[in-house]
């Protein structure tokens, strides 16, 4: 914007501009006005001083005549008559020449009323009156040397006669008679005009002098008034000046005024109806004084006076919701940052906040922040804030999402269990629903010591930890993340200090979910065997299948994947009738959990079908956790296995042989990385379980033992394939009460064989 760009602002600058120019007239001419009175001052005490030159050249002559008759010295006396005539005489010529004087500064001072009319004449006589003065003094003050006759004095009286001063009268001094040369009678002559002639002058010229001086002196004093009037003209003019700028402008403001109200009015009644958070931010990041009254029922509160903006979310959001949000505001000040751009990484677009409730809980709500960014004159200035309340949004959005993931997750349980062999998918739920019994007699056991309350939290963990892991190797998604989310439960009250009874009604509550869920399994286990029959009926009658017989039990699937699943099954059995359960079981979890690891695993199984009913569900669990640890543990991935010339796929191998008398023996090896004896010791210390001192003591034996221990996983971090310490564990107690004892052996970086001897089935039987 130019510098005479002024808007609105135009005339009040240009009515400013004149008063002030028209004040700084006044005061020049008041300033100029002074300066002449000043010069009339001088002037006026010029001439007083010089109206008593004409007697001092007066009284000169009159001295100087009368030490020439008394025979003196005339030298200093014609001296001072010539200054005094000097004086006088260049100061009438300097009045005469245009009223310039000289001050005693030696400052040349000019009077304007030595050239009136009045003051010319006076001027003009009295240079008459002095030209005749200056003839007469002339040939005074061209004289030189001595007007005197040299003269002889009288001889001084003689001595005593003894030669000694003796008493005798004071002789009289010598007299000596004045003698006036020829020179000295002419200066005596003119002497003698000169005094007849001044006696008369001099009076007139001071007189003449004394009349200018009363006239600067009123000229002086017509200066005065004339500066009097043009003051009082111009403080009227000046006051009215101002008068007419203070109407002018007081009319407009008025108009701005009214202009502004009616403009604030509208964005008031704009800020009170909007439904958004409206409110401008600042470089400190300061709440601006206006914004919409959406904004109190959005946070919940009146005052945001000198708010800043983490302060508003300080209370109501985490601190690392906090600290990314302040990152983001300041990215956005950058002046070369791409607006666009850095929305779409907004972290505020649904940010989930808390609000205390009178209750003593807390309100979840979810806000969407919008941020654009305000320019003035090309640069940023603020920016504004846009929020809204979600909440409702938000909601509705997941419980559709939730809703279409329970389909989803319906859909996928049916299609995973057309897959699923009958004889296993019965098994399992026979064997969770004995394991959810046991959590739930467990849970109803007396505990008041805290050892009681530990042994319950693992005991249960034993039983739900079984039933992930088979609904694991036989794909049941859904009952793996239910039972997954039970761990994690179990996992909080391993970590707290101290427990109590109440801790435990949470579990409750997961407990019934799963109970419901197997329910629901079971349920559509059994209308899908239904359907199987009615099928197979319909096929050996030669007749067809209708679709609506399929729409009665799955209403709202897709119905072109149903109907291919329900196919597989006739079609499997072909195939793999030979495989049996668990054997089918294993080779399903280790490639879903090889895949998930980005690895590839061959698995061999040999004796499976052979074992007995007294073991078939210890077996299962062992082997079920043994597979999942070899293929996240022990087999390693592709690019690992090439380094050390090995095939990409890993070996893994299940064999269960019986012993005779001497029972049964079970062997799960495979060719991975063995165990790494160092890592195990590092992570056993790292854990609490022993310390430092007792790992540097272990031998090969003790440190491979650890794996057993209740907690222990050497994984980085808890999946729902690793990571909670529970699997070995697991497996040694299921060992431990059939009777049985575990064998270890491994080599570093070659495999990991567990050899498992169990009882004969009377002796598992007893035990």
């Amino acid at each position: 914007m130019g510098i005479l760009d002024l808007g609105r602002y135009k005339g009040i600058v240009f009515a400013i501009t004149g008063f002030l120019v028209f004040m700084a007239i006044i005061m020049a001419v008041n300033h100029g006005k002074a300066g002449q009175f000043s010069d009339n001052v001088a002037g006026v005490r010029f001439l007083e001083n010089r109206a008593q030159q004409p007697h001092a050249v007066y009284d000169a002559s009159v001295q100087l005549a009368q030490r020439l008759q008394n025979g003196e010295k005339i030298d200093e006396t014609l001296e001072s008559l010539r200054k005094a005539a000097a004086a006088f005489d260049n100061s009438l010529n300097s009045l005469a020449n245009g009223g310039m004087i000289t001050d005693s500064t030696g400052d040349i001072l000019v009077l304007p009323s030595m050239t009136e009319p009045a003051a010319v004449e006076q001027l003009k006589g009295a240079s008459k009156l002095w030209d005749g003065y200056k003839a007469k003094l002339d040939p005074i003050l061209r004289f030189s040397g001595s007007p005197y006759v040299t003269t002889q004095p009288a001889p001084a009286p003689a001595p005593a006669a003894n030669g000694k001063n003796a008493a005798a009268p004071v002789a009289a001094a010598p007299v000596s008679t004045v003698q006036l040369s020829p020179r000295g009678r002419r200066l005596q002559g003119a002497l003698n005009d000169l005094t007849q002639y001044g006696n008369t002058a001099h009076g007139q010229l001071s007189t003449v002098l004394a009349s200018l001086s009363n006239q600067v002196e009123a000229h002086s004093r017509k200066q005065t008034d004339t500066l009097r009037y043009i003051q009082i003209g111009g403080m009227v003019a000046a006051l009215l000046l101002l008068g007419a700028i203070f109407l002018f402008f007081a009319r407009n403001l008025r108009k701005e005024e009214a202009s502004s109200n009616r403009q604030r009015k509208e964005t008031q009644d704009i800020l009170r109806t909007v439904n958004e958070g409206l409110f401008l931010l600042d470089k400190d990041l300061k709440l601006g004084s206006e914004r919409s009254m959406a904004l109190n029922a959005i946070f919940r509160r009146e005052d945001f006076l000198d708010l800043t903006f983490d302060k508003l979310l300080k209370d109501i959001v985490p601190e690392k919701t906090l600290r990314t949000a302040m990152d983001y505001v300041a990215l956005l000040w950058g002046e070369r940052v791409n607006e666009k751009l850095v929305k779409t990484i907004n972290p505020l677009n649904e940010v989930e906040v808390h609000f205390d409730n009178p209750a003593g809980g807390f309100d979840t709500h979810f806000l969407e922040f919008d941020f654009n960014r305000v320019k003035s004159e090309g640069s940023l200035s603020h920016l504004l804030v846009t929020v809204n309340d979600v909440t409702k949004r938000v909601m509705l959005s997941r419980e559709l999402q939730e809703s279409q993931e329970k389909a989803q997750a319906q859909l996928d349980l049916l299609l995973r269990i057309l897959h699923v062999e009958p004889d296993s998918l019965t098994s399992f739920l026979t064997d969770a629903d004995v394991s959810l019994k046991m959590v739930n007699s467990i849970l109803k056991e007396p505990a008041r010591e805290e050892s009681a309350f530990r042994a319950k939290i693992d005991g249960i963990y034993r039983q739900v930890h079984a039933v992930k892991g088979e609904a694991a190797a036989l794909g049941l998604k859904t009952v793996e993340q239910r039972a997954h989310a039970f761990e994690e439960s179990l996992n909080d009250l391993k970590g707290r200090q101290s427990l109590s009874g109440s801790d435990f009604l949470p579990l409750v509550v997961k407990l019934d979910d799963l109970f419901n869920h197997l329910a629901q399994v079971r349920e559509m286990l059994s209308r899908l065997v239904d359907l199987h029959h009615a099928i197979a009926t319909k096929r050996t009658a030669g007749g067809e299948v209708g679709a609506e017989k399929v729409d009665q039990w799955l209403a709202g699937q897709d119905q072109t994947q149903i109907t291919k699943a329900l196919v597989a099954p006739a079609d499997l059995g072909e195939t793999t009738g030979a495989v049996g359960g668990l054997e089918r079981t294993l080779e399903d979890l280790a490639a879903r959990v090889a895949s998930s690891q980005s690895k590839q695993v061959n698995l061999r199984c040999a004796g499976l079908d052979g074992v007995p009913e007294a073991y078939r569900r210890a077996v299962k669990d062992i082997t079920i956790q043994l597979v999942r640890n070899a293929v996240v543990h022990g087999i390693e991935e592709p690019g690992e296995r090439a380094k050390v010339n090995k095939a990409a796929a890993g070996a893994l191998a299940v064999e269960f042989t019986p012993r005779g008398s001497d029972g049964f023996e079970l062997i799960v090896q495979d060719d991975g990385r063995g165990l790494q004896l160092e890592r195990i010791k590092e992570v056993a210390v790292e854990r609490g379980l022993i310390t430092p001192a007792q790992a540097a003591m272990l031998d090969p034996r003790q440190t491979m033992a650890l794996i057993f221990r209740p907690g222990f996983s050497t994984a980085d971090r808890v999946t729902t394939d690793a990571g909670r310490g529970a699997g070995m564990d697991l497996v040694r107690i299921l060992v431990a009460e059939l009777g049985g004892r575990v064998g270890l052996a491994s080599a570093g970086g070659k495999f990991s064989k567990f050899k498992i001897w169990l009882p004969a089935t009377q002796s598992a039987v007893a035990a």
